[in-house]
Order: C-alpha cells, then sequence, then structure tokens
C-alpha cells in the first residue's frame, strides 16, 4: 500500500522529523498482523452496509473498531477518529501518534495536530471530516459507546451533517470472524492455559493468596504475549466469590473454591476462561454451583450451530440449567462475542448476546465466551467456562483444559 497522505491541521506545522526516508523506516518498523486483502474486505463489507443504510460516511471513535479497519492501535487515550466514506479513510491523531499511524494502520489520508491540542481537537477533527463531505451528508456514529465524545454530535451537526445512529454497523461486521483472526484467537488460548497453570501452580504454594494467584496468572498471560489482556485477572476466594466481580485483595486463600477469570491475548484478539480452584473437598452447595455450571457451558455448546437462533440457544441452556435455589445469582447471559479488543474489557463488540431475547442466527466464524458463573450470594461461587468459535456444524472449543474444578490441595 503506498504511503498515506499526511498533512497537519490548524497550525500544526510538518515536524522536521518526519521525512519520506523516516516515514518509511517506521512504517517498516513493525509487521503488520493481516494481509492488506483482509483490511480491503473489511472496509468492503463495511461499505456495503453503508449503503445500505444510506450513509454517506461513518465517524468511528471505538479504538478496537479503528484498528479493525484500518490496524490502528497505541497506548494514546484521546480521541482519534478514522472517517469512512465510500471510496476514502482518513485518521486523525495527535502529531505525536504519526510515528503510531505508520508503523500499524493502512489509510489513505492521516491528519494531525499537535500534541499539546490533543485534547482539545476534536473540533478541528470534524470539521475537516464535514469539508470532505456533501452538504446535509447522512453520517454514523456510534454515540452510545463511551469512547464517543458527546460533543462529536453537536460539533456534526453544527456543520451541517445529518448524524444517524448505525446501530454498531461496523461492530456487526466484526461478528464474523475471519479464518486469520480466529488463529489470533487460538494463539491467545496458548497464552489463557498458560494462566490457568500457573493458578494453580501458585495455588499449591503455602501461604498462597488471591494476589499472588493474580500476579502468576498475569505473568503467565505477559511472557509471550504481544498485547495486554483488555481485562482481569480476576481472582476471588471464600465468601468473596459470592459477591460478583469482586477480585483480589491479598488474602490468603480460602478452604472452599476460588475462583477466576481471564484471557489471554494476542493482538489484541482474547480468549476468555473462567476456571475454579478448590483446596480440599468441596461442600454439597459448591458442588450444587459446580454441575450448575458444567450444565449451562454443556448445554450451549451441544447447540450451538450456524442458522440457530440465539433465543432457541439460550432456551436450550435455561431449560438444562432449571429453577435455580433461592440463594444463587446467575446473570441469564449464556454467551457474549469476543475477538479484538481494546481496554476497559473484552466485551469490546455489538450486543449479540446468546440470550432468550436475542433472536438473531449464529453464523459461522462468530467466536463466544460462555460466563458459566454461579454464585451462593456472598458465601461462594463457582465459573467453569470456555470460548468457542461457530463452526459448519457445531461449536469448536478455542480455549484448553477441561471445564471442572481444579484441586490445588
Amino acid at each position: 500500500m503506498p504511503r498515506p497522505d499526511i498533512a497537519g491541521l490548524g497550525a500544526a506545522a510538518d515536524p522536521a522529523w518526519l521525512t519520506a526516508k523516516t516515514a518509511a523506516a517506521v512504517t517498516a518498523a513493525e509487521p503488520r498482523p493481516f494481509s492488506d486483502a483482509e483490511y480491503r474486505n473489511r472496509l468492503e463489507a463495511v461499505r456495503r452496509r453503508m449503503a445500505e443504510a444510506a450513509l454517506d460516511a461513518m465517524v468511528v471513535f471505538r479504538p478496537s473498531s479503528v484498528e479493525y479497519l484500518c490496524g490502528y492501535n497505541t497506548a494514546e487515550t484521546a480521541p482519534q477518529p478514522l472517517l469512512v466514506t465510500g471510496s476514502h479513510t482518513c485518521l486523525y491523531v495527535p502529531d505525536l501518534e504519526v510515528g503510531r499511524a505508520l508503523a500499524g494502520s493502512r489509510v489513505g489520508r492521516i491528519r494531525f495536530v499537535g500534541y499539546a491540542d490533543a485534547l482539545r481537537s476534536l473540533g478541528m477533527f470534524l470539521d475537516h471530516a464535514a469539508g470532505l463531505l456533501p452538504p446535509g451528508a447522512r453520517v454514523g456514529i456510534e454515540a452510545g459507546h463511551a469512547s464517543t465524545p458527546p460533543q462529536a454530535v453537536e460539533i456534526l451537526r453544527a456543520r451541517g451533517v445529518a448524524v444517524v445512529d448505525p446501530d454498531h454497523l461496523v461492530e456487526r461486521v466484526r461478528l464474523v470472524l475471519s479464518d486469520a483472526e480466529i488463529g489470533c484467537i487460538e494463539t491467545a488460548a496458548l497464552a489463557t492455559r498458560a494462566g490457568t497453570d500457573a493458578a494453580a501452580a501458585e495455588a499449591r504454594k503455602p501461604g498462597a493468596t488471591d494476589s499472588s494467584v493474580a500476579a502468576a496468572i498475569a505473568a503467565a498471560l505477559f511472557r509471550n504475549a504481544d498485547s495486554p489482556s483488555a481485562w482481569g485477572p480476576v481472582v476471588a476466594t471464600g465468601e468473596r466469590a459470592g459477591i460478583p466481580h469482586s477480585s483480589w485483595v491479598n488474602r490468603r486463600l480460602g478452604a472452599g473454591p476460588t475462583f477466576l477469570e481471564f484471557a489471554g491475548a494476542h493482538r489484541r484478539y482474547h480468549a476468555p476462561v473462567m476456571r475454579t480452584l478448590a483446596a480440599g473437598a468441596l461442600s454439597p452447595g459448591d458442588r450444587r454451583l459446580a454441575e450448575l455450571a458444567r450444565t449451562a457451558l454443556a448445554a450451549v455448546l451441544e447447540s450451538a450451530k450456524p442458522g440457530v437462533e440465539c433465543s432457541r440457544v439460550a432456551d436450550h441452556a435455561a431449560r438444562a440449567v432449571g429453577r435455580l435455589p433461592e440463594d444463587v445469582v446467575f446473570h441469564r447471559l449464556y454467551g457474549y462475542p469476543v475477538g479484538l479488543a481494546h481496554k476497559p474489557h473484552w466485551m469490546d463488540g455489538a450486543p449479540f448476546y446468546i440470550t432468550r431475547d436475542n433472536h438473531e442466527p449464529l453464523q459461522r466464524g462468530m467466536v463466544f465466551h460462555v460466563p458459566a458463573s454461579f454464585r451462593s450470594f456472598g458465601r461462594s461461587g463457582v465459573g467453569l467456562s470456555q470460548t468457542f468459535v461457530v463452526e459448519e456444524h457445531g461449536a469448536r472449543v478455542l480455549t484448553h483444559g477441561p471445564a471442572e474444578i481444579i484441586e490445588v490441595g
């Protein structure tokens, strides 16, 4: 792909350090995770949906969707939108991010402002974007996501642009993963397995704490990683495992279950699991929680097939689980899509959940995490999950190891 057209906005001058030679060197500084053809296919799919929705453009703020469409990723958190029209792409960044844009992205244009203006540059970015569009252009913006500044809609409307809710247009394209993307999750799953092994080994040490187990998981996830996980690791032991979304507080591991949730990552593609450690025999109540988790997971995996509505999978799992005891907390969410994700969480896409109210069909290439976690409220908790891909004949589990209690004492 030829070098993009790079220019400053407002008072931003072309920096002396940006030359044809340095730009070529930075562009070659790191390998591209996907082929040019893969990115073309992604843009073509988005543009087809834009045409169906009569949109002249999309202004994409969600960092994972920006990366999905053009490859751009950075540690900088200032808003850096991507404009997608029927024929062009333009990435807007602070000048300090031009290097990341060259190293990682495939775009036609890069427009930058001075770094000191990065947090107040939204008007300049969107003024330029509006100037590339016809008067009254219909532009899709995912206004409900936290990465989209609320004033972006006001700015564009003030420039005569008709802002349209695109209903997670880019994120819906992202729901079906390519073979190359699934390969990234398979690699991430190897790190996830290393995290499980590290957690069990640490838990067997005298004096192990929830914090030392979390540290062991994190070290294993990072050891050979090229990117961090967007969330976790979560480690909750004893009665704190019965309080949803509790995590490590440097507490000695309890005699009952210790709940774990974490994900390995590769190129920011995630492979989450829930696992449960147990020191000693489980109580009858904890065995009941484990059986509920196994049942829910098995029901999803046996019924998830291309063309089957998510609601049917959820109904099948709900019937298998049956009526819950009054003390048991369960979210009734039998699966959510995972793949490419940026912080704050690996749930970073369209709200396409395996629930009883989602009547859309599963498609080959969709990847889900089944969060089979059951808690006796305030007493204990068990999670036994897998990440799977929908294939031609059904679900294929991508994460490693059985969804069973791991005995550590």
